[in-house]
């Protein structure tokens, strides 16, 4: 599951978020949690598929609507933000909200070496190449 998200989104260069006016989707972590509390840290659900983002349009996010991010903003602002804020990301979940969890940090090294791997060529807002993204973050 969780290599697969990373091939679509590499591939298609998008992402799929659900938001309402205020906020992003956000649920809490079933794997990731604050060692001093125990308590669960929050989770921002993405999605390689519309149609799977859609799927968890109901209950709770029924008037969220399906945010198609650029895959340069995701990495360059969406998951730098998240791990600055220590937010997990949400893989594909399904309409239960189960599916896998990752650190934005892991998240992005994965998506650098997809990108590596299949040559795909990617511009930033901010950064003059994937390799200056990379030392910045990494």
């Amino acid at each position: 599951m969780y290599k697969n998200f990373i091939e679509q989104i590499v591939k298609n260069q998008v992402v799929f978020a659900l938001k309402n006016k205020k906020e992003v989707a956000v649920c809490p972590s079933a794997e990731f949690f604050v060692e001093e509390t125990g308590e669960a840290i929050a989770v921002f659900p993405f999605w390689s598929e519309e149609t799977m983002a859609k799927s968890c349009q109901e209950d709770e996010w029924s008037d969220y609507q399906i945010e198609k991010i650029k895959l340069s903003e995701f990495m360059e602002f969406w998951c730098l933000g998240m791990y600055e804020d220590s937010v997990a990301v949400g893989i594909n979940f399904d309409a239960n909200l189960s599916g896998a969890e990752e650190t934005p940090d892991q998240l992005l090294k994965d998506i650098i070496k997809e990108i590596e791997r299949t040559n795909t060529q990617i511009k930033f807002q901010n950064f003059v190449s994937l390799n200056q993204l990379r030392n910045f973050f990494l």
